[in-house]
């Protein structure tokens, strides 16, 4: 199959072959942490796009890369601990880089908004809404 798409509770999941894409929704818990002028500005958008493809790449990092070579090329925030995963942030311009790792290994590589993530509170937040 070329295409295809999967729903889990606020995350989508876009498959075109080869690249695969994951697409992430504020949920209404997250939503409630925010301020009703910036609940308005992302309910129902789209707050993290991830990959696990390697032709993406963040500063050379691609998903496979040692989570010691990501410290060596991003400012790496975290971990932060979500089930059996361990989630990183790190700045990236306008926007902040997401990091999914696996013992060790960069399964996923993503982006999402900078002023979602101000703080390690509310990155940890953000993380756990997924």
């Amino acid at each position: 199959r070329k295409f295809s798409t999967r729903h889990r509770r606020y995350m989508d999941f876009f498959c075109l072959k080869p690249i695969g894409i994951r697409a992430g929704y504020a949920s209404p818990k997250l939503l409630r942490s925010f301020r009703p002028a910036q609940r308005k500005r992302v309910r129902g958008r789209v707050v993290l796009v991830l990959t696990s493809s390697s032709y993406y790449a963040l500063h050379g990092l691609r998903p496979g890369a040692s989570l010691a070579a990501a410290q060596r090329v991003l400012r790496l925030t975290g971990p932060f601990r979500v089930g059996a995963n361990s989630w990183y942030l790190a700045p990236f311009g306008a926007a902040r880089a997401v990091l999914k790792v696996r013992n060790g290994v960069v399964e996923e590589i993503g982006i999402t908004y900078k002023w979602l993530t101000p703080n390690r509170r509310a990155d940890g937040r953000f993380l756990r809404s997924f």
